[in-house]
């Protein structure tokens, strides 16, 4: 196990090659680790509940078009590697995808809003966006909604903002389509005291 310390100077490749550390997830932002805080209960039960949706959908499929992973590092640049929630890649990028680290892009990236709000809509829009991530979608747990955000040219547009009673389909996933009120109606939100 890898003692580290938040704010220390890494290269991309000091960071690919980390074992497991004490404390948790961490990220290279600019250069520098950056530890981010523990998820609550009611953030992973909803990338939980996502990513399994995603992955019982295309796992049905033959051949599979791809798999979501959650909390896997994202090497965007030399200086940049985030954690998303979960990750979408295509089943032709699996490759990619190496011991905890995915070297490419993926088709989606998702964050579901925690109480630093600022890094998910400001910051990591940006990083994603300059990486050329097709599709950013951002999970808001407190207005159950999910924005859905489309790269066009260098920056991301609204595609749409979906709330409990939409359905949220996706061109990065053809076919699939969950209806919201199963994510954020989760009878087990409701027993740890959820919006």
């Amino acid at each position: 196990m890898t003692t580290v310390q938040h704010g220390t100077k890494i290269t991309l490749a000091e960071y690919r090659a980390m074992d497991e550390t004490d404390g948790g997830v961490w990220e290279l932002v600019n250069g520098e680790l950056y530890q981010m805080p523990p998820a609550t209960i009611e953030h992973q039960l909803l990338i939980d509940f996502l990513v399994g949706a995603i992955n019982f959908f295309t796992r049905a499929l033959h051949p599979a078009p791809g798999l979501g992973f959650s909390n896997i590092g994202l090497a965007i640049s030399e200086l940049y590697a985030p954690t998303p929630d979960i990750t979408y890649v295509r089943y032709e990028n699996l490759h990619l995808t190496r011991g905890g680290f995915m070297e490419g892009i993926p088709e989606v990236v998702v964050e579901v809003l925690s109480s630093d709000r600022n890094r998910d809509l400001v910051m990591k829009r940006g990083w994603y966006a300059g990486a050329g991530v097709p599709e950013y979608w951002i999970i808001d747990p407190v207005n159950d909604s999910i924005t859905i955000l489309e790269l066009s040219g260098s920056d991301y547009v609204d595609r749409a903002v979906l709330t409990r009673g939409d359905t949220l389909t996706t061109p990065a996933i053809p076919g699939f389509a969950l209806p919201l009120e199963q994510l954020f109606g989760n009878p087990m939100r409701a027993q740890i005291g959820a919006r």
